[in-house]
């Protein structure tokens, strides 16, 4: 069975602040974000790599200890499989998660699967 469900823009981005802001900079580093678009109503970097990523950006995260290891990227696609993800594993997407849901959200998205903590 296929279940799709429409979340709301600004839930994704809700829940990508909290674990980049909180619940998973003990794992990510994001060393080049030349990419990212400038949004006035964007006044944190999260919220621009958020908003960026949705608007098709391929943003590059890395190891925080070894910044030559590449872990992945954020991007619309992996947003998407990562959200996927994270309710196959039978978690529920809120966007007033908490940061330690929000980090398991976001190696979700970035890498696939729960590799820290």
């Amino acid at each position: 069975m296929k279940i799709k469900a429409n979340i709301p823009d600004q839930d994704i981005i809700d829940c990508l602040v909290t674990a980049l802001e909180g619940g998973s900079n003990y794992w990510y580093n994001m060393p080049d974000l030349t990419m990212l678009r400038s949004y006035k109503e964007a006044l944190a970097l999260s919220e621009r790599v958020a908003m960026s990523a949705l608007d098709g950006e391929n943003i590059p995260v890395y190891d925080i200890e070894d910044e030559e290891e590449l872990l992945g990227f954020i991007s619309k696609a992996n947003i998407e499989q990562g959200i996927k993800l994270f309710v196959e594993d039978g978690r529920e997407f809120d966007p007033g998660m908490d940061a330690d849901e929000a980090d398991v959200l976001f190696q979700f998205i970035v890498m696939g699967e729960v590799v820290y903590g």
